[in-house]
């Protein structure tokens, strides 16, 4: 997959505003060997590329007839609306390892009959060649029961994925649901007796 992109000769909120009004998105395509270039995407060109690719998928972007082998490394959406407001591309050399975020997904949830599945983690950082780098992680909790829980240490990373998270961190969990405790009824006899406003205590 390749895109094609334009310098940007212009920067600042303003000129970001009219970009995207254009139909383009703002981008920074950078790297260890690659100096930080502003340029801009066509906005439907690059959503297409990342549905075919992926959010971590690797493509191609040609900048003024020189092409960089690129990832997404951060996107910024708008607050409201489905819209990407900017995105950060990082370049890499072919063998080149970078740290990336790969997703983690749990399947199986279906299969608890009893219990909360509670996922405590949603990415995992690695050091990898993008080319070779997953694009996600699958956490089967079919067999889970109350009291059980995943760890990093429990996905199949591949040899030449380097990880980065700690290996202790709990990925995902089954407790019990909390049962609610109904408030303890107030007996009527505890109530203070109202106090009579003008009520003579020495008629009696």
């Amino acid at each position: 997959m390749k895109l094609t992109a334009t310098k940007r000769t212009e920067t600042g909120t303003s000129a970001s505003k009219r970009a995207r009004a254009e139909g383009k998105i703002p981008a920074a395509i950078y790297g260890r060997e690659v100096e930080t270039v502003p340029v801009l995407l066509n906005e439907k060109e690059l959503e297409m590329t990342l549905r075919e690719v992926g959010s971590n998928g690797v493509f191609k972007v040609d900048v003024d007839g020189e092409t960089y082998d690129v990832f997404v490394k951060d996107k910024k959406n708008a607050a409201l609306k489905p819209e990407i407001y900017h995105v950060d591309l990082l370049a890499f050399t072919k063998g080149q390892k970078v740290n990336m975020t790969i997703p983690v997904y749990v399947n199986g949830e279906e299969e608890i009959k009893e219990g909360i599945v509670s996922q405590s983690i949603s990415e995992l950082e690695v050091n990898v060649a993008p080319a070779s780098a997953p694009s996600e992680y699958i956490v089967d909790v079919s067999e889970m029961k109350i009291g059980d829980a995943k760890h990093v240490s429990d996905i199949v990373i591949a040899d030449d994925v380097e990880l980065l998270t700690d290996t202790e961190l709990t990925v995902v969990s089954v407790s019990a649901p909390q049962i609610e405790e109904e408030p303890e009824p107030t007996s009527d006899d505890e109530m203070p007796e109202p106090e009579v406003i003008g009520e003579d205590k020495d008629s009696e």
